[in-house]
């Protein structure tokens, strides 16, 4: 019996030994997550987290996964940046491509705004008319106040040459400082047919975004700012289908030669 206890000792003894010489030789892991260490205390009280082999690899592997999940976030970010880029339609472009009169409007969607007189208006409070709708703000310095001089003199052109009646609708990008009142002033000095919309930021954001229509705020001192944008004219059905979009390289006369061609589209 002695004998036997001398035996299963020294090899209980030299067994220790040999693991705690293999143990000796990992390279130890100095960085961990708090929620790694929680799962690896939790797992020990059932069993082993890794297995001998597993806790020798190598270190770059305990970052395999997070490194996966921020490379996915920033693809996701990136793909988001781009495609939001690609949905706005950029200055100078001037096409009815992207939309559809027949199945409807690949752009443009409901909306809930406040008009210039302090009135809600939606989608469909404009159903039934013709639109001419563009996206801009009242403290534009140069092409703004340009592209509405545009907008009104067309409208005003199909009215008095063609008999072509069409709503000019104007939408705020720039809801802090376009309040209805702002709207109303500045608005009368192009048109008094203009009708004026703008509403809460999230409500503007949402609209722009169903539109295709990008902008930002640029060279920003306190409240003082410029805001970039695409500068979006639409022609749009009574319907509220797109039917075409008109760029900045448009003036007036071009303008309305090429809404009345649309119009002969539709008699013939």
């Amino acid at each position: 019996m002695p004998v036997l206890r001398v035996s299963l000792f020294s090899h209980g003894k030299k067994f220790a030994e040999s693991l705690f010489s293999s143990t000796r030789c990992v390279t130890p892991m100095k960085f961990r997550s708090s929620s790694y260490m929680r799962s690896a205390n939790m797992s020990y009280k059932s069993g082993p987290l890794l297995t001998q082999e597993q806790s020798t690899s190598p270190i770059w592997r305990s970052y395999l996964i997070p490194t996966s999940v921020l490379g996915g976030i920033g693809g996701a970010l990136l793909f988001w940046h781009m495609n939001d880029e690609k949905r706005a339609i950029l200055k100078g472009q001037g096409s009815n491509e992207g939309c559809s009169t027949g199945k409807g409007p690949v752009i443009g969607g409901p909306f809930s705004l406040i008009d210039s007189d302090g009135r809600l208006v939606t989608e469909k409070d404009l159903l039934g008319e013709w639109i001419l709708l563009y996206f801009g703000y009242t403290s534009s310095p140069d092409v703004g106040p340009a592209e509405l001089s545009k907008l009104a003199k067309a409208v005003d052109t199909l009215g008095s040459k063609r008999n072509i009646n069409i709503r000019p609708v104007f939408v705020t990008i720039d809801p802090q400082r376009d309040t209805p009142s702002q709207l109303h002033a500045y608005l009368k000095e192009f048109d008094g047919r203009i009708k004026g919309l703008t509403g809460p930021v999230g409500s503007i954001r949402q609209m722009a975004h169903e539109y295709r229509v990008y902008f930002k705020k640029i060279e920003e001192d306190g409240d003082d700012y410029l805001v970039e944008s695409s500068h979006n004219m639409y022609l749009m059905n009574p319907n509220m289908e797109i039917v075409r979009s008109f760029g900045l390289e448009y003036n007036a006369e071009q303008l309305s030669e090429d809404i009345y061609k649309e119009f002969q589209k539709i008699e013939t």
